[in-house]
């Protein structure tokens, strides 16, 4: 069986917003076997709507995810264009109209505008489905022998239907095969490959390899269509040998996400962290405040921008900023080491550097960072050089300190 996406929005076809459905669709059909033979994106316009409908319907696919264009605006057009291109009526539905209105009432407190109300007509035919985070109802109907799942374009909504949707979708043996995707932190990715290539040797011609490089994570996995069962045991235990011999930068088992996995290693232990944050601006305790239960590990931030805030809130020497600076091995140590004691937590972690695109020079360029992590025992520093935009070096600096931290917790039992 195979697969096609269709992503609606202006947006994305002029590069104003980045994609994320279709990557997101991509990954879960793929670990059911199902085959992504197109992904088409077209902007808001009636007929460039129904026009990709109608091309991916000829190309024979089995499943059609189509996304956006649901809205109440008048530039939302999915609806209209679905039923045009397949020769369908609108029909309202009362039933989606009094979803809609007690969604408005659930979010908002507030009476719908008249204008939600063309988010209950769908095209002859379809099934409705309720939305449980938005507004904006999705819909199923088939054609030609293709099943047409009709959804929202916020993210977290496709998500959110993905997961009412999953049980309607088969997951196939044979087909496509993917291996475990094993996540790594703290190695690049030539480096890995490198190292990784005597345990890659003699695979059968049925596997192919993937190397993502990621803000500084490598995923890798095998994969491959039609792949024979004797083919997917020998990837079994290729996948198996990869992650024994790499286990220190390994961090997937512990979650799909670098914060995920930190904090299943601090709830592990029974551990508590405090950040002091300067080039980041938070972004690092936004990161592990990101997964759902971290109150149980992560104890408080401070974003010391300023050398003031550095001094006074956190207690890095004045003698130590004047001398080395606020961007230096000796700052980040007295950030790591003054908040743990202030908290009285068993991890301090602290971060500066230049985020860019002013403030480098020779000595200390742009996309530099110093990362320290503390506990009672020792304290560790490490450099890094970045090159990118400031948003960019900003992701890359919050990606280093929770590298550094998670190969800290990883290394801690072993000292």
């Amino acid at each position: 069986m195979n697969a096609a996406v269709l992503c609606v929005g202006t947006e994305l076809v002029t590069g104003m917003v980045r994609d994320i459905n279709a990557g997101f669709l991509v990954y879960k059909l793929l670990g059911k076997g199902i085959f992504p033979k197109w992904i088409l994106f077209v902007p808001d316009g009636m007929e460039e709507i129904a026009s990709g409908l109608r091309f991916l319907l000829e190309q024979g696919v089995n499943f059609l995810f189509i996304s956006g264009g649901l809205g109440p605006t008048v530039d939302d057009f999915t609806r209209e264009a679905v039923a045009r291109a397949l020769g369908r009526p609108l029909v309202f539905c009362e039933e989606a109209w009094e979803g809609i209105r007690q969604a408005f009432y659930r979010i908002r407190g507030i009476e719908p505008p008249e204008s939600n109300r063309k988010q209950a007509f769908f095209p002859e035919g379809a099934r409705f489905l309720p939305n449980g985070v938005g507004t904006a109802p999705a819909f199923i109907l088939e054609e030609r022998g293709t099943r047409i799942f009709v959804l929202p374009g916020v993210p977290r909504e496709v998500e959110f239907f993905w997961g009412l949707l999953e049980q309607e979708i088969p997951t196939l043996q044979g087909g496509v095969y993917r291996s475990e995707i094993l996540k790594f932190c703290g190695i690049g990715e030539s480096q890995l490959e490198e190292k990784m290539l005597p345990l890659l040797s003699g695979l059968p011609q049925s596997l192919r390899l993937a190397f993502l490089p990621n803000y500084g994570e490598v995923w890798f996995f095998l994969y491959g269509q039609d792949v024979p069962l004797e083919d997917q045991k020998r990837a079994e235990e290729t996948i198996a040998a990869v992650k024994s011999a790499f286990m220190p930068y390994l961090f997937s088992p512990f979650g799909e996400t670098l914060e995920e996995a930190v904090g299943r290693l601090l709830l592990e232990r029974g551990w508590r962290v405090a950040l002091a944050e300067s080039c980041t601006g938070g972004l690092v305790g936004s990161r592990i405040t990101d997964v759902p239960g971290s109150s149980r590990y992560f104890e408080r931030g401070y974003v010391v921008y300023s050398n003031e805030a550095k001094l006074t809130d956190v207690g890095v020497p004045e003698e130590v900023l004047y001398r080395f600076g606020a961007v230096s091995e000796e700052t980040a140590r007295y950030l790591a080491e003054g908040v743990r004691k202030k908290t009285g937590v068993d991890i301090g972690l602290g971060i500066t550097g230049i985020a860019g695109p002013g403030g480098g020079s020779l000595e200390k360029p742009v996309g530099l960072v110093y990362v320290a992590v503390s506990d009672a025992l020792c304290t560790e520093v490490r450099k890094f050089q970045f090159r990118g935009d400031r948003l960019m070096n900003k992701r890359f600096f919050s990606q280093a300190a929770l590298t550094v931290l998670f190969t800290f917790l990883r290394e801690r039992d072993t000292r």
